[in-house]
């Protein structure tokens, strides 16, 4: 993993400077940290173009038949998927989203959703290599 400064990082993919800071900023970019002033990012990350998939999700059959707020949440689902490491593993990301309850779901953006669907599926992950695991299992049969 090769760290470069953001302003290469955006020269490389042909985007403003501005903008790639603003995304890394956001959390946009999974390997962006903080040096001092300076935003670094590893130079293997693709720049992700989350436009066409956007568009993808609210073409999707299925939204006909839906009234505004159902789309807006359809959507906001969309986005959160976008966010979250696990959002391309369906059955993973709605098991964890279902875990969220509705009246936080609304408050929150599909950045922040993105990252607590990621914090539960990670806290599910680590519970099943805790080493009392087996026993736990064993325990309430």
């Amino acid at each position: 993993m090769t760290m470069i400064p953001i302003t290469q990082y955006a020269a490389m993919h042909g985007k403003a400077e501005v903008t790639a800071r603003q995304m890394a900023r956001r959390g946009g970019l999974r390997t962006a940290r903080k040096q001092g002033r300076d935003w670094m990012v590893d130079s293997e990350e693709p720049y992700p173009d989350r436009r066409r998939r956007m568009r993808e999700a609210l073409t999707r059959e299925g939204m006909e038949g839906l009234d505004a707020q159902e789309r807006r949440h359809e959507l906001k689902i969309a986005q959160a998927k976008q966010y979250s490491r696990v959002g391309e593993f369906h059955s993973t990301f709605a098991a964890n989203w279902d875990r969220i309850p509705a009246e936080l779901a609304d408050q929150l953006t599909p950045e922040q959703l993105g990252w607590i669907v990621d914090l539960l599926a990670d806290a599910y992950t680590d519970g099943q290599r805790h080493p009392d695991y087996e026993w736990l299992q064993a325990d309430g049969d």
